[in-house]
């Protein structure tokens, strides 16, 4: 499972005691389905981690609606959490 956790656009990843909150997680499938798509940057690992900013949350969101695939169900509702919240997004990949 890929965890996506909200992260404020100014807060370091390295911060000492850096909260996050965890809004969802998208399985392997889900993942190759969106690089497939272009919604996942292709050189982004599922068992890695990376981050997003709320700019480019909102890019793909906007992306992911116009695609309008049952598919993404997971990762749009990822998407509009942080966007409601206003942040980024960093995972963690297990």
């Amino acid at each position: 499972m890929l965890d996506f956790y909200t992260i404020r656009d100014d807060q370091a990843a390295s911060a000492r005691g850096l909260q996050l909150h965890l809004i969802g997680g998208i399985e392997e499938e889900e993942f190759e389905a969106a690089v497939a798509a272009g919604v996942i940057e292709p050189h982004l690992d599922y068992y890695g981690n990376f981050r997003w900013s709320s700019k480019l949350v909102n890019r793909k969101l906007t992306l992911l609606e116009k695609l309008n695939n049952k598919q993404f169900e997971k990762t749009v509702s990822i998407l509009e959490q942080a966007k409601a919240a206003e942040s980024g997004l960093i995972t963690r990949g297990d």
